[in-house]
């Protein structure tokens, strides 16, 4: 058989108890990202290299981490392996939209929008991931397909976890038990290196500190304080959704379609208050589509981060009309800044009431 397989960030948990804990994991991983914000430039990154230089003594000094020998990468592995900090081509290191809420609300002590922030952010985690080099062939969200066959079967083993769904590569691996629903048809594999484990030692028992999963009997179950966020987040999904096979942006847009409800209306307000004219550049006359100049509803703060808000993103302060060329270019474009800038500027007061940077924007379109 293969030797790909869903791997862990070296050998350590990014929190190993209850949000709240002063315990080690937690205190670093929490430390790591802190230091970032504390350390950042005006772009929000913070260079590897001085990252390497400070953290030790950092953590030492204001998270009681113990004296450590480990590879300075180690400590912040687990967290980039979720997605709370990112690192670019140049290595350098920077809080994700996540990353930055959750130490918010972490730091102000709201430790049940911090766990569901985690979770939100598990949503996002995928492989290939930077965390996990030697795992190239995916092209999967790992935790979507934990947790929804978690929804599914109500409980899952432990050694389901080792044996089966870490061997999940393809959604031809889970095709016919995504018909049938019988938790054997998924194919069980044996080994005996421990490195096939590291998903479950490292990972998934670091859920079950969190409280988001329990375990009992080497049997693990979703926590009842999580149930119904888990459930809206992939009550309405396919197991075809868990994989994807284009841009990520394509793949996160028909997923938020899935999960959120939206409104026509709102956006032909939008259009309206607009005037048919693209927002971007008012010279950009496209053709007549029922008697008016033919742009389309572009909600700036995609509809795919509405699990992180509490205020409603699929209303008309948060759309703006764009011709079809500014609209692509706003996904696809190498670089998306320059068009950013502009709606930004254009929409300066409503981010700046709901607090929102000009880089968390950027992050928002995986701005390179």
């Amino acid at each position: 058989m293969s030797d790909i397989f869903w791997q862990a960030p070296g050998n350590g948990k990014g929190f190993d108890s209850f949000l709240g804990d002063n315990s080690k994991m937690n205190n670093r991983t929490v430390g790591v990202m802190n230091y970032i914000k504390e350390n950042s430039n005006i772009d929000g990154f913070v260079s590897e290299n001085k990252f390497k230089i400070d953290i030790k003594n950092y953590l030492l000094k204001n998270f009681n981490e113990n004296q450590n020998n480990s590879l300075d990468t180690h400590f912040y592995k687990p967290a980039l392996f979720y997605g709370f900090i990112m690192r670019d081509k140049y290595h350098n290191l920077s809080l994700s939209i996540e990353g930055n809420l959750f130490l918010k609300s972490y730091l102000y002590k709201d430790f049940t929008k911090s766990k569901k922030l985690i979770i939100n952010q598990l949503d996002n985690t995928k492989y290939p991931n930077i965390a996990t080099p030697k795992v190239r062939e995916l092209n999967l969200y790992p935790f979507r397909i934990l947790f929804k066959l978690l929804l599914d079967n109500k409980k899952l083993s432990v050694e389901f976890i080792e044996k089966s769904i870490v061997y999940i590569t393809k959604y031809d691996d889970i095709k016919i038990y995504d018909k049938t629903k019988n938790i054997n048809d998924i194919k069980e594999y044996e080994h005996k290196s421990s490195k096939y484990k590291k998903f479950n030692t490292w990972v998934v028992n670091s859920l079950v500190n969190l409280n988001i999963l329990n375990l009992k009997n080497r049997v693990l179950t979703i926590d009842k304080s999580v149930y119904n966020h888990l459930n809206m987040l992939y009550g309405s999904l396919n197991y075809n959704d868990m994989f994807f096979y284009n841009l990520e942006y394509d793949t996160n847009e028909e997923i938020s379609k899935k999960r959120i409800k939206r409104d026509a209306k709102v956006i032909l307000e939008a259009k309206k208050r607009d005037n048919f004219i693209c927002q971007v550049n008012k010279e950009h006359i496209t053709f007549k589509s029922k008697g008016q100049n033919y742009v389309e509803g572009h909600h700036i703060i995609p509809m795919y981060q509405q699990k992180n808000y509490d205020f409603i993103l699929d209303s008309i302060d948060n759309i703006l009309s764009l011709c079809p060329t500014c609209h692509r270019e706003i996904h696809y474009s190498d670089n998306k800044k320059k068009i950013l800038d502009k709606v930004y500027s254009k929409n300066n007061i409503y981010f700046k009431e709901k607090r929102i940077d000009k880089i968390e924007l950027y992050k928002m379109y995986a701005c390179e």
